[in-house]
């Protein structure tokens, strides 16, 4: 009956935050980015009892701002972490088989420079110990290139340090939405995901039971949760909750900015040297590229995270060495910060912390997990949940989420479907985001069209959204679900403007209301568009 109901939309808020209150839960889980809903998907799968609050939108935090790669985990070697290369190498594998439609192969140009961080021997080197610790496939293992040939390849590199080069393969994500799919997912199986709340307190009981108190962020009301364990994925604010505690976390400042490609019309990925010890990335995304990341420690409020004009600089100077034509600062359309939590280690520089993750159990009996990288996401929740089946004392077993397909339709299949309104550019932009959802999102563009003579797709994803993966505004929308903000910040203004008015109407939206959203997304954009 829940499903028929359809908790997952926004507009059924209500329903499912009593659904919420009526019941005692095994595992309740602070923290809706990806290793929350890791966590969530696999618990779920083992038959339990689950919840997940999340303070703000899903994925809101470090999960929509990451460099969006499935990593296989390369630099790891430069730290001898075999075993660690060989399980992020083969998660790609393996999130590439469940979420095909978000997770996507990707070719990474790396240019050997002199005097670089890598040099050409040790880069072949650790590249083949990585295809073969990543089980990487024949047709996908690392290609060396000649000073000659990488000139060839991308005729925009103009460092005369150029000595060659290799191009090996990575898997590209969209980050909040494979943490998005991976909540719908959860919630289908019997999981009850809900953002917009807060954990504030918990209290254990002597029947086995902690009951957490929350705030419902949107109406600002007090409610208590009732769980046998609680489960801290908080990332960046994992040290929030275990208030009083030594804090276990180092948070670095990571900055990415996204440039129009026409101003660098790259033929692929890059890796390559900044201008200090450390190497970034340039990756084409639809008619963007986007060029990070920074890494900085970060020790300020983690309310108001901005980007700063110096990160700005830094990135643009390590681009400019190595790429032609030169880019401004003005070039500059969009950009996202993030925080990495990172597990204290003694007398380590920000960067030379790994990026490994912890487990920890407070006095209180909450389990708390930092630390780790995207592509590490299964495996960390397997070891959660090894610890939650101690605590609630059931049978631990190897986790089925390698198996559970978050899309289970193709494109070929969805695309007969909505040919007849939707070219094949369109159709595949908006499968690799919503999966088989694009049929969802097709049928509500065909109602829109029948009964208001209006061709609004943007709107139908919005709608779409609303009513099948919580977005409850405008923000929530153009952030985490479709990525606007970021990749085509300068068309937003006038899609609002195209669906404003049937907005207000479809969704009984107040103009008090709309005005609002319209404002804190005007807000948004400003903050990530301009540099303090």
């Amino acid at each position: 009956m829940d499903k028929e109901i359809k908790l997952f939309s926004s507009e059924n808020r209500g329903l499912l935050l009593n659904k919420i209150k009526s019941q005692s839960f095994d595992i309740t889980i602070i923290g809706g980015g990806i290793t929350g809903a890791g966590i969530c998907l696999d618990a779920v799968s083992r038959g339990l009892k689950v919840c997940l609050i999340e303070m703000n939108d899903f994925a809101s935090g470090t999960s929509s701002k990451s460099t969006k790669l499935i990593h296989g985990g390369l630099r790891y070697l430069e730290q001898f972490n075999f075993s660690l290369v060989r399980e992020t190498g083969r998660e790609r594998a393996v999130l590439y088989s469940i979420a095909p439609h978000v997770v996507k192969p990707e070719k990474m140009l790396i240019p050997i420079s002199k005097g670089g961080k890598l040099s050409s021997f040790l880069t072949s080197l650790a590249l083949y110990v990585y295809d073969f610790l990543a089980n990487v496939k024949k047709k996908d293992k690392k290609r060396s290139l000649s000073k000659e040939s990488i000139y060839n390849i991308e005729p925009l590199l103009i460092n005369e340090n150029i000595q060659g080069g290799v191009i090996y393969s990575e898997y590209r994500t969209d980050d909040s939405r494979l943490t998005i799919e991976i909540l719908k997912k959860s919630y289908r199986i019997g999981a009850y995901p809900i953002n917009y709340v807060k954990y504030i307190s918990s209290q254990n009981y002597q029947n086995n039971l902690s009951q957490l108190k929350c705030r419902d962020q949107i109406s600002g009301k007090e409610f208590q949760i009732n769980s046998k364990v609680i489960v801290n994925a908080a990332g960046a604010w994992v040290d929030n909750v275990v208030i009083g505690k030594k804090n276990k976390l180092l948070l670095s400042k990571g900055v990415h900015i996204v440039i129009p490609k026409n101003k660098l019309p790259l033929k692929q990925s890059v890796y390559f040297d900044a201008v200090d010890d450390r190497m970034i990335f340039a990756i084409p995304r639809r008619e963007t590229v986007y060029i990070g990341t920074t890494d900085t420690l970060y020790e300020r409020s983690l309310d108001n995270i901005r980007v700063k004009k110096e990160e700005v600089v830094y990135l643009l100077n390590s681009v400019n060495k190595f790429f032609e034509p030169e880019i401004k600062i003005d070039d500059i359309i969009s950009s996202w910060v993030g925080l990495r939590p990172l597990i204290k280690e003694n007398k380590k520089n920000i960067t030379e912390v790994s990026r490994k993750d912890e487990i920890f159990i407070s006095q209180d009996g909450i389990i708390s997990i930092a630390g780790g990288k995207l592509t590490g996401y299964r495996k960390m929740a397997e070891r959660v949940l090894k610890q939650v089946s101690k605590k609630i004392n059931i049978p631990f077993s190897t986790s089925q989420t390698h198996k559970i397909k978050i899309s289970t339709s193709s494109f070929e299949i969805c695309f007969k479907k909505v040919s007849n309104n939707f070219n094949e550019k369109t159709s595949k932009k908006l499968f690799n985001r919503y999966g088989e959802g694009i049929l969802k999102i097709h049928k509500i563009y065909i109602d829109l069209l029948k009964k208001h003579k209006v061709k609004l797709l943007v709107f139908s994803e919005l709608i779409y959204c609303i009513e099948n993966e919580m977005c409850h505004n405008l923000t929530d929308f153009f952030t985490q679900r479709n990525s606007m903000a970021y990749f085509e910040i300068q068309k937003i203004q006038k899609e609002v403007e195209l669906f404003k008015n049937l907005y207000i109407e479809l969704k009984g939206k107040s103009r008090k209301v709309f005005l609002k959203e319209e404002k804190e997304l005007e807000e948004y954009l400003k903050k990530i568009s301009t540099f303090i």
